[in-house]
């Protein structure tokens, strides 16, 4: 019996395979970023030989645009279920909506390698524009779901309809973002505490104008 696996027939148990490759190239790529990841490094983070690897991916990019979709759809789906779980409370302020979507999620003790991910994916599509169009639709995703949050705020009236809402959700997305920036390189993370009051402020100054 054959499934279909990335376009290609592969025996069930093949799977496994493929997973593991996956995983490997996540830590390798988040580990030394896509331009230094090497396919022999890889291989041997999965115990394979590297011509093992070419025969589920032509290339680098090719394993690397898959491994980076993969972890995207992990990102999003922790994302969607904090999202959910928070939206289950009633009279949910938006900020808190918000601070669900962060790339980096309060329980983590240290970035995970999928979310190492994310930020390279928004550094692959600046820097490489042939890249955009394969990578760009799963950020597009990614922005969404902030847009989703601030265009439901602006509709139930908790932000001013005056202010652009798709820059506010650019600004709220830059936020985090930048922040990842910082502290995968190395700078102290900001304690959760501190910014409190820093979003109570924003549901303020947001606010409509009574």
């Amino acid at each position: 019996m054959l499934i279909q696996i990335d376009g290609q027939n592969r025996r069930p148990w093949a799977v496994g395979s493929r997973k593991v490759i996956l995983d490997a190239a996540t830590e390798e790529i988040a580990l030394n970023g896509f331009r230094y990841a090497r396919i022999g490094d890889i291989a041997d983070r999965a115990n394979m030989t590297p011509g093992s690897i070419y025969t589920w991916f032509k290339n680098k990019e090719v394993l690397f645009r898959v491994a980076l979709e993969e972890a995207l759809d992990a990102q999003l789906a922790a994302n969607i279920e904090s999202l959910s779980k928070i939206e289950e409370l009633k009279d949910t302020p938006w900020i808190m909506r918000i601070a669900a979507l962060l790339p980096r999620n309060n329980a983590d003790n240290q970035p995970t390698a999928a979310q190492i991910m994310l930020i390279e994916g928004y550094y692959v599509s600046w820097r490489g524009k042939a890249k955009e169009k394969t990578y760009l639709p799963r950020l597009e995703q990614h922005f969404a779901m902030y847009q989703k949050v601030i265009d439901e705020a602006v509709a139930s009236g908790e932000i001013n309809s005056d202010i652009d809402p798709q820059l506010i959700a650019m600004l709220l997305l830059a936020i985090p973002t930048g922040l990842a920036l910082l502290q995968f390189s190395g700078l102290p993370r900001v304690p959760n505490s501190s910014w409190i009051p820093v979003y109570q402020s924003l549901v303020t100054m947001l606010a409509p104008k009574k």
